[in-house]
């Protein structure tokens, strides 16, 4: 997404209400002491505690490697991202109102903004299409392969919000586009649909498949991993990369176990949802 310039009351407002202890904390283990916070610093191989965060200041700084700044300079530093898009990624986290230096900008960004937003709805709504469609007659060797195969509970299975895609060519499409009346590019860019190569339309990109939403650390659906039930390959398939789903950004389940790893000092990674 192009961003255009932003204008100084945003960047101060974003400044004012972006705490950097929440901010850090989302990537770096804090502990108390005394009136800051300290953990390994996320800038080099930091085998003791050589960084602290500290709230009266809204500052940080490592005392091993020397990295020091804002809450801005900490996300750009980390994730590689230019200013005007940590400040607007803050904007949205903290509700902070946009404004740009020029209107025709400022029309371009909600436009852009309204897309983002439009993208997750229909993520979420597809969701829950998977969901109902897991009890359904069709749903069931999904159903049984959770349950039975897997052992998994009624409540995990609602937990993670699994699903399932039904096999038809046009079921999903025909529900989002036909009956919720979301435009067809649009669904095409969340990922779900792809155009077919000869004549005109679509075509359900998962079909007869179990349905794992894929959310980020916010808890925001942003794609799907799909297991196909039978011999059809492969047999795991990702949603695409598109405006918000980038599958090396993203670690599955985080956003339910972070505040364990937080509390606890650690984590388990393994592979596979």
């Amino acid at each position: 997404m192009q961003i255009p310039r932003l204008h100084p009351e945003t960047i101060e407002q974003v400044k004012q209400r972006a705490d950097i202890v929440d901010v850090v904390s989302e990537h770096v283990v804090l502990r108390k002491q005394g009136k800051d916070f300290t953990g390994l610093c996320p800038f080099h191989d930091d085998k003791s505690p050589s960084f602290t965060v500290s709230p009266s200041k809204q500052f940080y700084y490592c005392f091993s490697c020397g990295a020091g700044g804002n809450a801005f300079k900490f996300l750009m530093e980390l994730k590689q991202q230019p200013f005007s898009e940590v400040v607007l990624d803050l904007a949205k986290r903290y509700q902070v109102p946009v404004q740009t230096l020029e209107v025709a900008d400022r029309l371009e960004l909600q436009r852009q903004l309204t897309v983002r937003d439009q993208l997750h709805e229909i993520l979420a709504v597809t969701t829950a299409f998977f969901e109902h469609a897991l009890y359904h007659p069709q749903g069931q060797a999904a159903l049984d392969y959770l349950t039975q195969d897997r052992g998994l509970s009624r409540d995990v299975i609602q937990q993670f919000q699994l699903g399932y895609a039904p096999a038809g060519w046009e079921t999903l499409s025909g529900y989002l586009v036909h009956q919720k009346h979301y435009p067809a590019e649009l669904v095409e860019q969340a990922g779900l649909i792809v155009p077919r190569k000869e004549g005109t339309g679509y075509y359900d990109r998962f079909r007869d498949r179990l349905m794992i939403p894929i959310q980020d650390t916010q808890g925001r659906i942003v794609g799907f991993g799909g297991r196909s039930l039978g011999e059809e390959m492969p047999k795991y398939l990702n949603s695409p990369e598109t405006e918000l789903f980038d599958k090396g950004k993203l670690l599955f389940g985080l956003d339910k176990a972070k505040a364990a790893i937080a509390k606890q000092d650690q984590a388990i990674v393994v592979e596979g949802y």
